[in-house]
């Protein structure tokens, strides 16, 4: 089990190093929490970030008691639906780390997502889903999950 995480770990860098440069700096902030299955990030607030001509969106949050949780993902593609509605579909990966109880996972997960640009280009409300699989490492489990986002990004 863990061999096959680690080859799909491996299998999302690969991906994500033939990224396209997409340009543009964009801050926000979701809230995020997982579903259906078990592990993955924990539920909470997290900080967006993406900075210009670095192909990934990055988020960061922080729960109490403490909790770390990390993304990294590579829109794949992206698209308009109608006027001020769009989508994107991605890969990426996530790692968390819990101090109560003791816990490190990490995983791959395919996020994707709905957006609306209530002021052309500059504010992007999102909502997210990501199918995710991932191990955790006290007690060592493989499993899959469901992560999920709701936020905003203003892009610059």
């Amino acid at each position: 089990m863990k061999k096959t995480a680690i080859l799909v770990l491996i299998a999302l860098v690969v991906l994500s190093t033939g990224a396209f440069a997409a340009g543009g700096f964009a801050i926000g902030g979701e809230g995020a929490w997982y579903f259906a299955g078990t592990g993955g990030l924990p539920a909470g607030a997290m900080l967006m970030l993406k900075l210009p001509q670095f192909p990934l969106m990055l988020g960061i949050g922080v729960t109490f008691p403490l909790s770390v949780g990390l993304t990294a993902d590579y829109w794949i593609a992206q698209g308009t639906i109608v006027s001020i509605f769009a989508w994107y579909v991605g890969v990426g990966g996530y790692a968390s780390i819990d101090v109560s109880p003791v816990d490190v996972s990490v995983g791959g997960r395919i996020p994707i997502g709905l957006q609306i640009w209530p002021l052309g280009k500059t504010l992007e409300i999102f909502l997210e889903a990501a199918p995710a699989v991932g191990v955790s490492f006290i007690p060592t489990e493989f499993g899959w999950h469901i992560q999920g986002a709701l936020g905003l990004r203003f892009w610059l």
